[in-house]
């Protein structure tokens, strides 16, 4: 099972060569035959470099596809996730917002949208400062991250790019660079935000007494007696005994209107030619939306979230040819909520539980409560509390000889990197009593008394957990080669690396580790800055695949042609920069989902019996990409670059319906005979004004559009062509087609024939409910049922086709404005949850369904007539629960005001800022009862700071 590579040799070399003669060296790209580049130059083509993954190139010389954004950018967002300061800067990459709890939320990320289904992981991987970052699940090192710390973010997009990263780039790779010294004096600076956050949305629930009104409606539409007298109906809406007749807003009792936010960061920053130094320190907290329970039971706690990040970034020229440098980073992360860990049990019942069902507390100071739903606010302040301490690590160690004795141009690394993390929890437990209202039973206030307790009240109890951890072990060694012989560039490396990572274990014995082991080359030729042609390849193993099996070559080639270099643009002064790149190679993808070591027939531990049969010949996902694109700027002020890309994916993991008979007799394996198409353009265009105005200004937009299908998933033959996966979207949702409301007249006509207005079996309509369209059954003609085979495509899955940012901003005269705005479009979301089910399974009613269908409202109803018990009509997934999910919103804006340099100069300071800041401000969108990224569960938070930011 074990995959073995020992660099020791080539670390030992890198020594030794180091302890050889010292002789006459260039650090900087070598020229013959040529005068040396002016300087001037050198430094302009260094502030064009562009990190490619495993090396850097200028940007005139770049035949990928790659798009970045600098760390200071995103600093304008305040966010505990760095995954969320991203949104709309980057063409290719998609991230969808949903739980915004301190701690636990984090978005999904996609690049150049989703291209596999099945259990297939569809992130793409993420890489900083070189080595894996273990995801951006919570607590690894990519979520942990402060834009403060971050030189760059990168996101490759295509085979040239990825194809060094084996079979793990499929679905592209983000590479975080972060920040390092620079040659100069000392430079501190010191940042703070102060500010709060609330909910964007929330949901909206009817109050008791249209909860009761609507409650009796439904009732009398299921032929049912009124549950509610009229006494009490006027009981709730006039509030005159709140015991009796409870009104309460549940929202309001358990969440906060706004949340205190902060943050403060401390850096050190300088250098010169033999130490280079970058340090960071910053704090970040964020007391959540809950109320502060804690201040109000000691054995409860206040909702609060806290995190401590450092970095020390530090590179040593050792001698002329010989440097090191050394990164240690972490985090350190402590959360505390009220009751649980996270807050989906909360909200959950926050969702469910009616205005009506009874107060907060009784009249004696006990809690409410009965037998269908608990208190939320009792259960945040009567169980107890759960402590989280998390604890991120990276530490690396990179070596780098220059090898000029050898040939000039050549240099050698060699880098070991250890990455963890780790959370822990210490949950503290107890368990309340809860009293329901005896009815009609009431003390001399005219209060009602209550009955017999539900639960008991018991002591707190402790309890010690781990929650999740992961650990990485990298070790790299490298040759690279960078040379000019006249008009003549190759560069390039070979690199051999091997990683050993252990994954989310929480027992006391360690999973079994994955490792790969890998080869990865890139050769770049370039004629004169102007014809370039470039080789790439990885060659990467691991073990989870039967051996002889595991290793995999992902090569690729692009081409680049910098016309503008050409004679016939040279002298024209509206392109000043026009490149024309091409790219095609293969990229893979090795988590596939599924069971581990596939390879083996599964055994049941009990019963000794056979499982799922092995497949001996289960293997990666790999993807043919073709890219083609191009860069340019115009008019001196206009950057543009447009990206066409075709992805064809093959040996997904798939069922082997139509391809082994069912009749077999045994569990079958996942096979590799899944295919995919998707495709695509990225486009960014950017205008810059002039630097030499006062008014200085800049706009840039960008736009992605993808579009994937399923070429083959091996799906057995369907009686309606509808329900036919190939050829349509990944993911595609398939439901029946409402095609109105059942009329009292439709429900009179079925009444005498009932093979008219076919139904779903077991139901018996009546007027108001959902009517749905017979598609087909047998050889595809209607059949006089509504089942599974009157499916079809309707509406989009929820990830959207088509993602736009807008990025502008300005300055003048110390004042500046930046704001980030995206929109995408080409997704759908499902209303069809329970939030929106009127009183199905005892559960609320919203205000959705104040548009239900009635007599008088027939002919502009919105939503299905109310029923009092488990509707299995209404509630079946249609196209009438389908809605469009595209939005715009205002992701961030920034005001500032810097004060003049004359006068920081007379009290010795560089630098000195002052700004305001906001984020999620607010969404266009078509969903009127909640935001379209998050519909349940913790909101999504808008955020205000007052912030400053000193340099000395």
């Amino acid at each position: 099972m074990k995959l073995k590579y020992c660099p020791s040799v080539f670390l030992i070399s890198i020594f030794l060569l180091n302890l050889s003669k010292d002789a006459n060296s260039q650090t900087g790209r070598d020229t013959v035959g040529v005068n040396i580049v002016d300087s001037i130059a050198i430094k302009e083509r260094e502030k064009n470099l562009k990190n490619i993954g495993y090396g850097k190139q200028p940007f005139n010389l770049i035949t990928s596809s790659i798009s970045t954004v600098n760390g200071e950018n995103i600093e304008q967002n305040f966010s505990l996730n760095l995954g969320n300061t991203l949104y709309g800067r980057l063409t290719g990459l998609f991230l969808a917002q949903g739980n915004s709890e301190p701690g636990v939320g984090t978005p999904n990320l996609t690049v150049r949208g989703i291209n596999t289904f099945g259990g297939s992981n569809t992130a793409p991987l993420i890489v900083v400062d070189g080595f894996i970052a273990g995801g951006n699940e919570i607590g690894s090192v990519f979520s942990q991250l402060v834009p403060e710390e971050i030189e760059s973010v990168t996101v490759l997009k295509d085979a040239a790019s990825t194809a060094v990263y084996g079979n793990r780039g499929a679905n592209g790779v983000i590479l975080v660079t972060t920040k390092r010294g620079k040659n100069g004096p000392l430079n501190v600076s010191f940042s703070t935000r102060q500010g709060f956050s609330q909910a964007l949305s929330l949901p909206q629930f009817l109050d008791a007494g249209n909860y009761a009104t609507l409650f009796n409606e439904a009732r009398q539409n299921d032929g049912l007696a009124p549950f509610y007298t009229q006494d009490v109906i006027d009981g709730y809406r006039s509030g005159s005994n709140p015991f009796l007749y409870p009104n309460v807003n549940w929202y309001d009792e358990v969440l906060r209107k706004a949340a205190p936010v902060s943050s403060y960061n401390l850096g050190f920053n300088g250098g010169d030619q033999t130490v280079k130094y970058f340090v960071m320190l910053n704090a970040l907290g964020n007391e959540g939306l809950y109320k502060n329970f804690g201040d109000l039971e000691p054995e409860s706690s206040n909702s609060k979230y806290s995190r401590y990040n450092f970095r020390s970034n530090i590179d040593v020229n050792l001698s002329k040819r010989f440097s090191v440098s050394f990164n240690l980073a972490g985090s350190i992360e402590n959360k505390a909520n009220p009751w649980q860990y996270d807050t989906g049990a909360t909200f959950s019942l926050l969702q469910r539980i009616p205005s009506n069902a009874f107060p907060v507390r009784n009249a004696d100071g006990s809690f409410g409560g009965n037998n269908l739903y608990e208190n939320p606010v009792a259960n945040l302040l009567a169980t107890g509390f759960d402590e989280s301490n998390g604890r991120t690590l990276q530490t690396s160690l990179r070596f780098t000889q220059q090898l000029d004795q050898l040939t000039k141009g050549l240099s050698a690394t060699g880098a070991i990197s250890i990455n963890n993390y780790f959370i822990a929890g210490s949950e503290k437990n107890k368990t309340y009593a809860r009293f329901p209202i005896l009815p009609g039973v009431f003390d001399s206030n005219g209060n009602p008394l209550v009955g017999a307790g539900i639960g008991l009240t018991s002591p707190i109890t402790a309890r010690e957990i781990t929650r999740t951890q992961y650990r990485n072990f990298d070790i790299q060694g490298a040759l690279n080669y960078n040379r000019v012989f006249q008009k003549h560039e190759i560069t390039g490396f070979l690199m051999i690396n091997t990683d050993n990572e252990v994954r989310n274990f929480t027992t006391g014995a360690e999973s079994d580790p994955y490792r790969h082991n890998g080869l990865a080359t890139r050769l770049t030729y370039a004629y004169n800055n102007k014809y370039i042609a470039e080789f790439s390849a990885g060659y990467m193993g691991t073990e989870n695949y039967l051996p002889g099996k595991r290793y995999g070559f992902f090569p690729s080639g692009s081409l680049g042609w910098v016309v503008s270099e050409e004679s016939f643009l040279k002298s024209n002064n509206r392109i000043n920069f026009l490149k024309l790149r091409a790219s095609y190679g293969i990229a893979g993808n090795e988590d596939t989902g599924g069971n581990r070591y596939a390879f083996r027939t599964a055994f049941n531990t009990f019963t000794g019996g056979e499982g799922t049969l092995g497949n001996t010949n289960i293997t990666w996902e790999e993807e043919k990409s073709l890219n083609i694109g191009l860069d340019a700027t115009v008019f001196n002020n206009f950057q543009l670059s447009l990206d066409v890309f075709k992805r064809d994916r093959y040996n997904i993991l798939t069922q082997p319906f139509n391809v082994v008979p069912q009749f077999v007799g045994a569990a079958l394996p996942d096979l590799n005979i899944g295919k995919t198409l998707n495709q695509g353009i990225d486009f960014s265009l950017r205008y810059n004004s002039s630097t030499s105005k006062k008014f200085k200004y800049f706009v840039e937009a960008n736009l992605s559009h993808f579009k994937n299908e399923i070429v083959d998933n091996s799906q057995l033959p369907q009686l309606n062509a509808g329900l036919v996966n190939a050829g349509g979207a990944i993911g595609q949702p398939r439901r029946l087609r409402a095609i109105g409301f059942f009329t009292a007249a439709e429900i009179a006509e079925k009444a005498i024939d009932p093979s008219k207005f076919p139904t779903p079996i077991g139901v018996n309509p009546r007027p108001g409910d959902l009517k749905y369209e017979d598609v087909g059954g047998l050889n595809g003609f209607p059949d006089g049922v509504i089942d599974n085979n009157d499916l079809v495509a309707i509406g989009n899955p929820g990830a959207p086709t088509t993602v736009l940012g807008i990025n502008a901003g300005f300055k003048i005269k110390g004042f500046d404005l930046n704001f980030v705005v995206q929109g995408v479009t080409g997704n759908s979301v499902n209303l069809n949850q329970g939030i929106f089910q009127a009183f199905q399974n005892n559960g609320n009613i919203s205000a959705i369904a104040v548009g239900r269908w009635t007599p008088e409202t027939a002919n502009s109803a919105t939503y299905p007539r109310l029923s009092s018990v488990n509707d299995i009509n209404n509630f079946q997934n249609s196209s009438f629960w389908i809605k469009d999910g595209s939005f715009v919103k205002l992701r961030s804006v920034e005001f500032g005001y810097s004060i003049p340099k004359q006068f920081l100069n007379k009290v010795k300071i560089g630098d000195a800022r002052f700004f305001v800041n906001g984020n999620n401000l607010f969404s266009f969108d078509h969903i009127e009862y909640g935001d379209p990224e998050s519909l349940t569960g913790y909101p999504v938070l808008r955020t205000f700071v007052l912030g400053t930011k000193i340099q000395f």
